[in-house]
């Protein structure tokens, strides 16, 4: 029962792509500089951006990650 399933939402899944293509990452544009102050709060945890991690990736395959030091220790 799984194999017929599993062999029908693939078929589906090739139909939607070919029909409405790939999805889509990013906001469809390259990412502009951020312009905000360095000193605005984290809007995880409200401590001074200055003390945290943006990574910004070439391209629009990837997304934007911001690594919050609150977050980072915890784990």
């Amino acid at each position: 029962m799984a194999g017929r399933f599993m062999s029908w939402y693939s078929r589906v899944n090739e139909s939607l792509i070919r029909v409405a293509g790939p999805a889509q990452l990013g906001a469809g544009h390259p990412e502009g500089p951020d312009r905000r102050s360095a000193a605005s709060p984290c809007p995880i945890c409200g401590n001074p951006m200055t003390a945290h991690e943006v990574l910004r990736p070439d391209g629009q395959r990837d997304a934007t990650r911001l690594i919050c030091p609150a977050t980072a220790s915890v784990g």
